[in-house]
């Protein structure tokens, strides 16, 4: 196997990753073998953030970031181009799902600075929406819309309709939690053909669980839980171990508010249950929450104060960065450098 042929494994590897992610994964390894044969050092460290990519679809942060931990060491001796861009970017969304958000910020805004020979178009726009992400999870949530538009507005003058779909949902999440419902369902309609043309699963469950949530906002419970039974089946389908996570809790919420307390609990505790594997304290902290509302309705006090008192620890935990973290205090002031 030459170079070329290594390079169009790994295209194909990096299709499939978000939809057949086991063989994404051996596609990876297979890739990474025959540069070490080849001794193409560039080729390795791409098939080691290829393989990253994958393992964060099955959860699998800690091993992500060795792998991704490794490419940047290739890197360090070896002309590895835009592969430390798309390095950062992975590490930064690792430490995202885990909750460590000044290490994602930084690893965030390194891709910002880095020079153009080291870091593609596509990953300083997924580092825009990912800042986002960080100010909507220490609920900045017009300044996270912001930096989504940001985002959106580089991904089209890049015409690409798979980074438009990312901010897209995005900014439909913001428009959700501002409570501008209305806004956020016409810009999810905007996503679903771009996402089905792309046939990217991830994303289309996404769009369903974002529909279901603004249903479930307004008291609409049987059409949220249509919605978020098609975002579980097919994130169970392609193992997205985050979105089944994401799907199950709020299931469990449409289960609670229709008074379907038995399926509540199950699914909530499926969901903290899997947020726990992932080590993602931002799930963790909205299932803990859940879980109180729910043993408060059942009338289990003790249970309730329990899940109460997780639930302020981990937020505060989270919230206690975005006031220690100057590089999360500066980000509205930095949205419109790069």
């Amino acid at each position: 196997m030459n170079q070329t042929e290594i390079d169009d494994l790994l295209a194909q590897a990096r299709r499939i990753t978000s939809s057949q992610s086991a063989q994404a994964l051996a596609l990876a390894d297979q890739a990474r073998e025959a540069s070490r044969a080849l001794a193409y050092k560039q080729g390795e460290a791409a098939a080691l953030v290829v393989h990253a990519s994958a393992l964060y679809m099955f959860g699998r942060g800690n091993e992500a970031l060795n792998d991704l931990t490794s490419a940047l060491e290739i890197g360090e001796k070896n002309e590895i181009g835009c592969t430390r861009g798309a390095a950062l970017q992975m590490i930064a969304r690792v430490y995202y799902t885990q909750g460590q958000y000044e290490r994602a910020s930084d690893c965030w805004l390194a891709c910002l600075e880095l020079p153009d020979s080291a870091v593609a178009p596509e990953f300083r726009t997924r580092a825009h929406v990912g800042l986002g992400q960080l100010l909507f999870a220490h609920e900045q949530y017009e300044t996270a819309l912001a930096h989504h538009r940001r985002a959106a507005d580089l991904a089209e003058e890049q015409d690409d309709p798979h980074l438009v779909s990312i901010c897209l949902i995005n900014i439909a999440v913001d428009l959700m939690r501002l409570n501008r419902f209305e806004e956020s369902h016409a810009t999810l309609k905007q996503a679903l053909p771009l996402v089905r043309a792309g046939q990217n699963l991830e994303y289309e469950a996404e769009i369903y669980s974002v529909v279901g949530q603004i249903h479930l906002a307004r008291g609409e419970l049987d059409r949220a839980r249509m919605s978020l039974m098609v975002a579980l089946k097919i994130n169970r389908l392609h193992i997205n171990t985050w979105g089944e996570a994401s799907s199950l809790l709020w299931l469990g919420r449409s289960s609670m508010g229709s008074g379907y307390y038995e399926s509540a609990q199950d699914e909530l505790r499926r969901a903290l249950a899997l947020a726990e594997a992932m080590g993602s304290q931002h799930l963790m902290a909205q299932a803990h929450r859940a879980l109180a509302e729910l043993y408060a309705r059942c009338e289990d006090h003790d249970a309730a104060v329990r899940h109460e008192t997780e639930f302020q620890t981990l937020r505060n935990q989270l919230l206690q960065q975005a006031y220690a973290s100057p590089q999360l205090a500066t980000m509205e002031l930095r949205l419109n450098e790069h």
